[in-house]
Order: structure tokens, then C-alpha cells, then sequence
């Protein structure tokens, strides 16, 4: 195995519990593989396609007591 896969192996493995689902999705993402159910994706394409203001997720994350 690769350093770089080695060295990623140990970032995963350090992870604090509450950031493994970030985790999941955002390799996920890279990977393109889905993670979603289409009921989800549908939610999601109808709220991308609101207007509003972006909120940086540490106000999320403050909002939601994380």
C-alpha cells in the first residue's frame, strides 16, 4: 500500500465519531458513488434551486448545537 493510502488510512482512523458521516460523504463524492435515496436527491435539487443566502457551516453546526 501507498504511503499517500497509508497516510489517509490514519486520518480515517483518527477521526472523532461526529465527523465520520462528513467523511463518508464528502469520499463519497469523490468516488461519485451515491449515498442517497431518491426522495433525499429530490429534496435536495428543489432547495439548490431556492434563492437565499449561503450559511458557512459553522453557523449550521452552532444552529444545530454541534
Amino acid at each position: 500500500m501507498s504511503s499517500d493510502r497509508n497516510r489517509l488510512h490514519a486520518l480515517v482512523d483518527a477521526l472523532p465519531d461526529t465527523e465520520v458521516q462528513a467523511a463518508i460523504s464528502f469520499l463519497a463524492e469523490l468516488s461519485e458513488e451515491e449515498i442517497i435515496d431518491a426522495e433525499t436527491a429530490r429534496k435536495l435539487d428543489l432547495a439548490r434551486a431556492e434563492p437565499g443566502d449561503d450559511i458557512p457551516l459553522e453557523e449550521v453546526r452552532r444552529q444545530l448545537g454541534l
